[in-house]
């Protein structure tokens, strides 16, 4: 298995298998086509394109669009292994929702998660750390979002006040088995790329029946060590490019990106370090390859691409194109158009003569 690609725990999607076993469809049949062979070892880890076939095979077998959702019903807090235990042995609901944000990753790799509190409410913040596909995205975000529901009903005795789930997919055909997490509120196609579940700030503070703070303690150094394995095999690169690429109306700035995942900004710069990158050369030649790619492939006025950009004004953006390019933002479409025109003609006057 390649180290470097991303890694998701096994034991969740077995437990997927088992359920749709139960409904009369083999697992033999769905692992088939993936060759897979871990499925059912409690440590054992697929790889973002075993995840991807083993979904495709599932929904092929079962005929389901559902299983995100599905999924997340069936996920309980002792599915996540030694950090299942550590969410049980916890003081309060916000110990939980800080455990949930520093140890994500060993969870899923598809998000990271950041707990926010701004005055009377409080968020869960998952923002994408991958590139994956639209379906993986809406599995992804739906599982997510159920099994945190079902998760913290259980923690809270089976009594959860109103809440907000606010997804960026657009609503799915079973959007009605949504009314199964009452009494949420859902909210769909929002304009931030990710999931959102935000609570009343009230519940942060609310005790829980389990708690243990020795065992809970003990648990978090055995979630730590196991997070710091899954980080030495992390491209951090990768990952910096892919949530710079991403960004719509600002330039996210290194302690922003540390801030997501949980580390000091000068942790993250070691980290590159080590892997050869600067920061600012990197969101740098990031800015400037978004820049030359809308500037090309649309007609978006300049204006508006340094806005989406996050620049503060077209001078900045007209002042860092020219210096990283030796071009002026409109010459440069203007070039590049001009460029292709020539290309497609030579092209089409070679087709003529061939005929």
């Amino acid at each position: 298995m390649n180290t470097r690609e991303p890694q998701f725990a096994a034991r969740y999607f077995s437990q997927l298998l088992d359920y749709l076993e139960s409904t009369g469809i083999a697992r033999r049949a769905i692992l088939r086509p993936t060759g897979i062979r871990v499925i059912d070892d409690p440590q054992g880890r697929l790889t973002l394109s075993q995840v991807e076939a083993l979904l495709a095979s599932a929904e092929q077998h079962s005929g389901r669009r559902d299983l995100g959702f599905e999924l997340g019903r069936l996920v309980k807090t002792s599915s996540h292994d030694i950090l299942g235990y550590a969410l049980l042995t916890s003081s309060t609901l916000g110990e939980v929702f800080g455990l949930l944000s520093r140890y994500q990753r060993l969870i899923s790799p598809v998000f990271t998660l950041k707990l926010e509190r701004t005055g009377s409410r409080a968020e869960l913040i998952y923002r994408p750390a991958l590139q994956v596909s639209p379906g993986l995205m809406q599995f992804h975000q739906e599982a997510i979002a159920v099994s945190n529901h079902f998760e913290f009903l259980s923690l809270l005795g089976g009594h959860m006040p109103s809440y907000d789930i606010h997804f960026s997919i657009q609503p799915p055909a079973h959007v009605k088995r949504y009314t199964e997490l009452s009494p949420s509120r859902v909210h769909w196609g929002d304009s931030t790329s990710g999931l959102r579940i935000s609570v009343d700030a009230i519940l942060l503070d609310r005790p829980l029946a389990m708690a243990n703070p020795r065992a809970m303690h003990a648990a978090e150094e055995r979630c730590r060590a196991m997070l710091h394995m899954t980080r030495s095999k992390r491209r951090w690169a990768d990952w910096c490019e892919m949530v710079l690429r991403e960004a719509e109306e600002c330039q996210p700035t290194l302690e922003q990106l540390s801030g997501f995942v949980n580390l000091s900004s000068r942790t993250l710069s070691r980290y590159l370090e080590a892997e050869g990158v600067s920061f600012r050369e990197l969101s740098l030649r990031i800015r400037t390859e978004r820049a030359s790619e809308m500037l090309v492939n649309s007609d978006l006025p300049v204006t508006q691409i340094a806005y989406r950009l996050g620049y503060n004004d077209v001078a900045s953006f007209d002042r860092s194109f020219r210096q990283r390019t030796g071009h002026r933002p409109l010459s440069f479409r203007s070039s590049a158009k001009l460029s292709r025109s020539t290309s497609r003609r030579r092209s089409s006057t070679k087709i003529g003569l061939t005929r």
